[in-house]
């Protein structure tokens, strides 16, 4: 688009591309409309960058590039009765048999460092067909960084992961740790890490939210569910019905330390 500027001593005329706007909200339409059928509330899609890549962040924690929302697929649908029931996976998941390195920015302090290593022993101890091993830098299967995430709509983003299990069995990377909130230079950290981290590896290896039914559960608030049950919200069996307080892949934290519940360690058992 060529633009032509007036100027006078006294007013200034800016050229904006009307087209270029045009264009990201349809962008940002067409993403809406392929999550919404995918299964993912989209009241709080929003376009925004994410350790240097842009993409869409949905469901306050997760993101996704456009390419990987174009490239993801229908698969099991669950009927509405199931989604009173508790925990869900994404279709696709991790390749099992393999040990995935997990590298946790050098920079936060020793009690995040410790909160670390407790996330990944909590899903050691359950003797999964996938296991959790410290690596010594960045370029791992999954690294978890430093970064400064916004409020969005009144909600402190604690951690971002950057989507769900590939089509080829590879986890998601990176995880991103907030922060204002668990700053590698603060002295006092929340009583949560250890949580917060496993459950931003439980999106990358393919878990959703467990009250993906109504998130006010953990969030407060009215009613919100997540999405219809299509793609990438796969119920799976065994696990509680009803809401299960408690558990580490609640949509919003309380702020306390929550080791895996029973509900937790029947889906992660089950899936793995």
């Amino acid at each position: 688009m060529i633009c032509v500027v007036a100027l006078t001593a006294t007013t200034f005329v800016s050229c904006n591309s009307d087209s270029e706007n045009v264009e990201q909200d349809q962008e940002l339409a067409q993403m809406g409309e392929k999550l919404e059928l995918l299964g993912f509330n989209i009241q709080d899609l929003h376009k925004t960058t994410f350790n240097g890549v842009e993409g869409y962040a949905v469901e306050g924690d997760i993101f996704l590039t456009k390419n990987e929302i174009i490239e993801m697929s229908p698969a099991i649908s669950v009927s509405d009765d199931v989604l009173e029931t508790e925990h869900y996976r994404t279709h696709n998941v991790v390749t099992s048999g393999r040990t995935i390195s997990v590298y946790m920015d050098a920079e936060f302090n020793s009690t995040m460092q410790a909160a670390f290593d407790d996330a990944l022993a909590r899903y050691n101890a359950l003797a999964l067909t996938i296991k959790f091993q410290r690596a010594s830098s960045e370029g791992a299967d999954i690294d978890v960084l430093a970064e400064k995430l916004a409020k969005y709509r009144g909600y402190t983003i604690l951690g971002r992961s950057a989507g769900f299990p590939d089509a080829s069995g590879n986890p998601a990377t990176p995880i991103v740790l907030n922060s204002d909130v668990y700053n590698p230079r603060r002295g006092s950290i929340p009583a949560d890490a250890a949580t917060v981290i496993a459950h931003e590896i439980g999106h990358a290896i393919g878990f959703r939210h467990t009250d993906y039914a109504d998130r006010s559960f953990s969030c407060g608030g009215s009613y919100s569910n997540e999405g219809a049950a299509d793609v990438g919200a796969e119920y799976i069996p065994g696990t509680p019905s009803g809401p299960e307080d408690g558990s580490y892949m609640l949509a919003c934290s309380n702020g306390t330390d929550r080791p895996f519940t029973t509900g937790d360690r029947t889906a992660l058992t089950t899936v793995y």
